[in-house]
C-alpha cells in the first residue's frame, strides 16, 4: 500500500479530530520507569506521550502525520519534543533512547517496509534498552478473519506471537501478552502487548 495514501488519511483524521482517541493510556505493561529517555513512535494524538510524561519520562514523540504532530505540540509541546518523521527513516542518532514505545504503529506499516521500521526502532535504542509494542492481534473483531485489510485508506494488520518473535529474531523477547476485551455485542477486541529487549552485544 502506498504510504502517501495512508499519510493523507491520517492527516485527514487528525485535522478533523485532534483527539480521536481519548482517555488515559495504560502503559503499566511497558515496565518503563521515571527518568527514562523514551521515543513515542507514532505518537498520534499524544495519549501515550502524556502517560509517559506523567510517569516522569523524558519524552520525544514522532509521527509521519504533520497534523498529529501539530496536535501534540498544542497539547504537550511545553513538556516534550515532537517531530514529523517516518518510522522507516528516523532522524535520530544510534542509541538515542533507552526505550521505544510503539502503540498501534507496526500494524499500519506495509509488509515490504516492516523490516525497515523494526531496524530503525532497534537502531535508535541503546543496547540493553527495550522496545514496547501494542498491536492488533489475530482474531480481533475488526479482522473479519483476515490477516490484513484496508479501511478508510488505512492499512490494518493482525499479528500473531510468532510474527512478533520473527520480527525481532536475535533480540530478547521479554514478554508477549495476549489481551482480550469483550464488547457488549459479544465480539472481542484482541491485541498483543510485547516487550522486546535489545541485545547488549
Amino acid at each position: 500500500m502506498d504510504p502517501d495514501t495512508q499519510k493523507e488519511a491520517w492527516d485527514r483524521l487528525y485535522s478533523s479530530q485532534g483527539r480521536p482517541w481519548r482517555g488515559v493510556a495504560d502503559i503499566s505493561w511497558t515496565g518503563i520507569g521515571p527518568g527514562t529517555r523514551v521515543l513515542d513512535l507514532g505518537c498520534g494524538n499524544g495519549k501515550t506521550s502524556e502517560a509517559l510524561l506523567e510517569r516522569g519520562c523524558e519524552v520525544t514523540g514522532a509521527d509521519f502525520s504533520e497534523a498529529a504532530v501539530e496536535s501534540c505540540i498544542r497539547l504537550l509541546g511545553h513538556r516534550a519534543e515532537f517531530v514529523t518523521a517516518d518510522c522507516r527513516d528516523l532522524p535520530f542518532p544510534d542509541g538515542s533512547f533507552e526505550a521505544v514505545v510503539a502503540v498501534h504503529v507496526f500494524e499500519h506499516v506495509p509488509a515490504e517496509d516492516l523490516g525497515k521500521a523494526v531496524s530503525e526502532a532497534l537502531r535508535v535504542t541503546v543496547p540493553g534498552g527495550r522496545i514496547c509494542i501494542r498491536c492488533f492481534a489475530e482474531g480481533d473483531m475488526r479482522s473479519g478473519g483476515r490477516k490484513e485489510d484496508v479501511r478508510n485508506g488505512i492499512l490494518y494488520r493482525y499479528f500473531s506471537e510468532d510474527d512478533i518473535r520473527g520480527m525481532f529474531r536475535g533480540e530478547d523477547v521479554i514478554s508477549v501478552e495476549h489481551v482480550d476485551e469483550p464488547t457488549r455485542f459479544g465480539t472481542v477486541r484482541r491485541r498483543l502487548e510485547c516487550v522486546i529487549g535489545k541485545a547488549s552485544f
